[in-house]
């Protein structure tokens, strides 16, 4: 998608949104996790002030309080624009996504 974009003068100057493969939730990509897993994950959620107090000692995790209303409030994206300047995105399903993930993570350690 990035490659036909950079290849399309009419998409200099303008932002641009890729949508997912549906609407989802972290917590149903976590169940997608552990239902492909066979396992339960132990979750921690950190609010904002937590953020902010571990944000002192790693700087990751200092910029996830200003980027936290994207894990925390719904978003969905429109990429109608985008589909009619270089046409329909491919999408590769959660659970496909869920899937190579894994096998990715797995092949690495």
């Amino acid at each position: 998608m990035v490659v036909k974009l950079v290849q399309t003068p009419a998409a200099y100057g303008r932002v641009w949104h890729l949508g997912g493969a549906g609407v989802t939730s972290q917590g149903a990509i976590v169940a997608e996790i552990e239902r492909q897993t066979g396992r339960s994950l132990r979750l921690r959620a950190a609010g904002k002030l937590m953020l902010r107090l571990l944000g002192l000692f790693n700087p990751m995790l200092r910029e996830m309080v200003e980027m936290h209303y994207l894990l925390t409030d719904p978003m969905i994206l429109d990429d109608s624009a985008l589909a009619g300047l270089i046409g329909t995105p491919k999408k590769t399903p959660y659970e496909e996504g869920v899937r190579r993930t894994l096998a990715a993570e797995a092949a690495v350690g």
